[in-house]
């Protein structure tokens, strides 16, 4: 129960912050160094997953606090689907409408992604893991809590 709770407080507290005035967030511009740093979003992979640009290198962006479930029938998939309590077409069809739903909101739009220092910079597959907080007017929100609420992302604890 401690390792669901910590990332829901986490998304509650900076969400809350951000979102009545996003212009106190520090934005800097690299996204491997600085602890925020707002980025246009390019070809999304899944739901928990994207491509971003920087300079002359692209970056895969993994999104800290929520699995997605598969967009393709495997092994993981069937273990999300376990964990869910749900059935596996069930959870293909979930990844499915995340990676649908990822692609209307975040494909081509700036996001920030905030670093969060008590979690590694790359995960296994050398993916850059940031919180990912998308814009709407003048406000930001957090992008992985609105997974979770939709039902299309588990919560994640590395």
């Amino acid at each position: 129960m401690k390792q669901i709770v910590y990332p829901t407080i986490l998304f509650v507290l900076f969400s809350f912050g951000c979102r009545n005035n996003p212009e106190s967030v520090t934005v800097t511009v690299d996204p491997l160094l600085d602890s925020t740093a707002k980025v246009e979003v390019g070809r999304v992979i899944d739901g928990d997953t994207f491509v971003v640009g920087f300079g002359r290198d692209s970056f895969s962006v993994r999104i800290l606090g929520i699995d997605a479930f598969e967009i393709k029938h495997d092994a993981r998939l069937d273990s999300q689907a376990v964990k869910a309590h749900i059935s596996v077409d069930s959870a293909y069809a979930l990844g499915q409408a995340g990676k649908k739903f990822a692609d209307s909101l975040l494909a081509k739009q700036n996001v920030l992604l905030v670093r969060d220092y008590d979690q590694p910079v790359f995960d296994t597959y050398n993916r850059l893991l940031r919180h990912v907080f998308y814009y709407q007017g003048s406000q930001t929100n957090d992008y992985g809590m609105l997974l979770i609420q939709k039902g299309l992302a588990l919560v994640d604890t590395l």
